[in-house]
Order: C-alpha cells, then structure tokens, then sequence
C-alpha cells in the first residue's frame, strides 16, 4: 500500500476489507461501546463500502450505503449512510466528509434521488454543513442519542402531475430554442404535453412509463432559483418489448437481450446545467428500467443536440449507427444511442483494495 496517497478513498461493493471492519471494531465497540451485535448486523453484504486506507494498510476512515428501499414509506427510494468511522488520530483532517461523498456519489449512481443517515447528536452539525436536515426527533440507539438526516441529491424528484404541463412546455421550448429550426408546436406534435402525468400513467395491458420533474422552488444543494410552480429538469423512461435489438449489441447474451427500455424527455434548464442534474436524472431513470427487468436502456436523440450526445457518451451510451427522419416542424433528425444496464448489485467496484 505504500505510495497511496492518504486522501484516496475507494468504494467497494458488498463485504468490506478486514481493515474496516478493524477500524469500526475500534471505534464502535471499543471507544463508544456498542454492542458486538449492533456493530455486526448482517447487512455488510449487501452495501457498498468508502474505506481510505494509510500507507501501511490500516484503514483510517469508512462508511457504508445500504440501498434497501426508503427508511419509511417514501415515493421515490432513498440510500441510507452508516457506520462512518474516522482512526482517533486521523480526525480533523477531513476523512469524514471525504467517505460520506464518495457513497453520495455511489447513492447517485444507484440512482437514488436522495440519501438518510442516523447521525449521533453531537455531530449533527458536522452533517448539517454537508448539506443534511433533520427529518424527526432525536432517539436513542445503543444508548447514543441520534437524529435521522436527509440529503436531496435530486431536490423536490417527483413523478410529473398533469398540473406541470405548462411548466414542462416552458422547459422544453426553452431548450429547443437554443438550437436553429427546432419548433415546440405543442398541438400538432406533442399533445402529451397538455396531460404529461396521465400521459405517463399506464393503464392494464400498457407497456409501464414513468415521468419526473425537478420543481424550480425547491430549497437544497442542487436547487437553482425559479419560478413558483416551474421545472429545472425533467425525465421519463418507458418499458419496450424484445424486439428490434440493435446491430450494435446482437452479439449480447441472450439474458442481456430479455428486455430493455427507452429514456425519453430529458432536459435541464440552462441555469441548472453542469451541475450533475442531467446525470442523477439518467441514473434515476436507469434505476427504474432495472426495477422493470430491462437489461438495456435505448434513447434517440436530435443530432443537433451535441452536449446531450457528450453526456451520455460519459454515462455509458455508445452509438448505434441508427437514424431516422421524424418529417417533422423541426425537420428532425435522430440518432440512436444504447447501453447494457448491469445489475444494481453489480455496479462496477474501483480499484485500489
């Protein structure tokens, strides 16, 4: 391990290295006085893990994300952090928040909108800084006061209401209009747009779709000033049949092939672009195509639309060599882009341990 900078800190999928389990071990058990069965409880298996090893290969700081579904009944599903635990010598230097970014960062890959935690009392300022809020009371756990806190990843996410139809007409003539020729006739093309949520409400024997919105009047680390009543982003993805798989991948395993599902509608207002919005909402889209069975996610995409191409070509799209002419207002032509979608259990792990 020697040579490896101190503040290099490594996400691993299910049973962490023996040296942070050491390391919580000792500051749990040892300096707090947490039961061995507390500390110990089954779920390591199943979480990913942000460890910072020091040159000699004991761990200094570590946390884990449980990605179970919400703490409690929730619309949209919500990573929890836990066990971070910084070496008594290595405190103040700033490992902490450096572990809890990391799982952030992995909670968004997963493509949970939000992330909880049950922070000790005495650090809930520590957390607060990072951008948490309390969401109830404090309690007691191992006789250590705590308090639940929450952190949006995706402030306000929510599946579009037919009462966003203008807002969602303004988000996407807003974007059209930054790129020669490209008309938004709402009537003659898009008439979904008057009704988007009972447009994505499937009903029995539908192929299933979903829509999300990011509200403009929301208050949280991704949030951007806007309008009462107004979106920042947007999102949908629907369910497709196994067919018409592209030339591109028909070399795939035919378990790769079982399903797949198109992500549609996405877009980020200007003023909230290059903040990681356009990612968390692709992730969160992602999320539920795998929720659905899909082992693939296709998306078409105006070729005028470049930056869009540059994003998913960062997420894992590639190419298809598809085209097609929609003959429409815009004159569009489109461009197919496709990517495998592994299992959430199968993230891909970095390396280092």
């Amino acid at each position: 391990m020697s040579g490896r900078p101190v503040d290099t800190v490594t996400v691993v999928a299910g049973t962490p290295p023996r040296a942070a389990l050491d390391l919580r071990y000792e500051v749990f058990v040892r300096e707090q006085g947490v039961p061995p069965d507390l500390e110990h409880d089954g779920l390591d298996a199943t979480a990913d893990h942000a460890v910072v090893l020091a040159a000699d290969g004991r761990a200094v700081a570590t946390a884990r994300l449980l990605d179970q579904g919400p703490r409690q009944s929730s619309v949209e599903p919500v990573g929890v952090i836990g066990r971070v635990a910084v070496a008594a010598a290595w405190r103040g230097r700033g490992l902490g928040r450096l572990v809890t970014a990391a799982l952030e960062g992995r909670a968004g890959e997963r493509g949970l909108p939000a992330v909880e935690l049950h922070a000790q009392t005495r650090v809930a300022d520590f957390y607060a800084r990072q951008g948490y809020r309390p969401i109830g009371e404090p309690d007691v756990e191992a006789g250590i006061e705590h308090v639940w806190m929450r952190r949006e990843l995706l402030p306000g996410l929510r599946r579009a209401q037919d009462s966003d139809a203008v807002a969602l007409q303004d988000l996407i003539a807003g974007a059209w209009a930054q790129y020669p020729g490209c008309v938004l006739d709402v009537d003659a093309e898009e008439p979904w747009l008057r009704a988007p949520g009972t447009a994505h409400a499937a009903t029995a024997g539908e192929p299933a779709r979903a829509l999300w919105v990011v509200p403009a009047d929301r208050i949280g680390p991704a949030a951007m000033a806007g309008p009462a009543g107004g979106v920042l982003g947007s999102v949908a993805v629907w369910d497709r049949p196994a067919t018409g798989f592209p030339a591109a991948f028909e070399r795939a395993e035919a378990s790769e092939r079982a399903g797949w599902a198109e992500l549609k509608t996405l877009y980020v207002a200007a003023a909230a672009r290059r903040r990681g919005m356009g990612t968390a909402l692709v992730r969160r889209a992602e999320r539920e195509a795998r929720r659905w069975d899909a082992r693939q996610m296709r998306l078409w995409t105006d070729t005028r639309f470049t930056d869009a191409h540059r994003l998913y070509r960062r997420l894992g799209y590639t190419a298809t060599g598809r085209r097609r002419d929609l003959d429409d207002l815009s004159a569009t032509i489109e461009i197919e882009f496709c990517r495998l979608l592994p299992p959430l259990n199968e993230l891909p792990t970095a390396a280092g341990i």
